[in-house]
């Protein structure tokens, strides 16, 4: 719980690849705009389901060998890593609840079971949270201050 955490290309492995908590890292710069624009959010994120996920942030001006072993191409750029590996990327600025409807599948539970492959799946993941959210439309959210926010962006997996 509390705030992003700050990880380098030195501490990468140990903050991010060896964590029993799926880890969603944001790759930023100082110079980027949006990456300003997703610092609140994934503090809210930090703050609200820190038991859950760990939020880190690296910097890829001063972090540039993590960045480009993951081939972070645009900014900003977040990878959820679970078990060591990438689970997911989410590229670009994202209102909080559409980052959080990507990012419901990656939350681990208090269950013991959360490690079993079925606990991925988004119905079975978070039933009562999804549910009295309403889901954005594709291209962006009503409040997005950029109309085509997430178009064209796909998942690499």
């Amino acid at each position: 719980m509390g705030k992003p955490q700050v990880v380098t290309d030195q501490s990468f492995e140990q903050d991010v690849l060896k964590s029993d908590t799926p880890v969603l890292v944001d790759f930023w710069a100082t110079w980027c705009g949006p990456c300003r624009m997703v610092a609140p959010v994934l503090e809210d994120v930090a703050n609200e389901q820190g038991d859950k996920i760990r939020i880190a942030k690296l910097d890829v001006d001063a972090n540039p060998i993590t960045a480009g072993r993951f081939g972070v191409r645009a900014i900003p750029t977040m990878i959820v890593f679970k078990n060591g590996r990438e689970a997911d990327r989410i590229v670009g600025f994202h209102p909080k609840p559409q980052l959080m409807q990507k990012l419901m599948p990656h939350l681990t539970m208090a269950a013991p079971s959360s490690a079993t492959p079925s606990a991925a799946a988004p119905s079975a993941a978070a039933p009562s949270a999804a549910s009295s959210q309403t889901t954005p439309p594709i291209g962006g959210s009503p409040t997005s201050s950029t109309p085509n926010a997430g178009v064209g962006v796909t998942k690499i997996h």
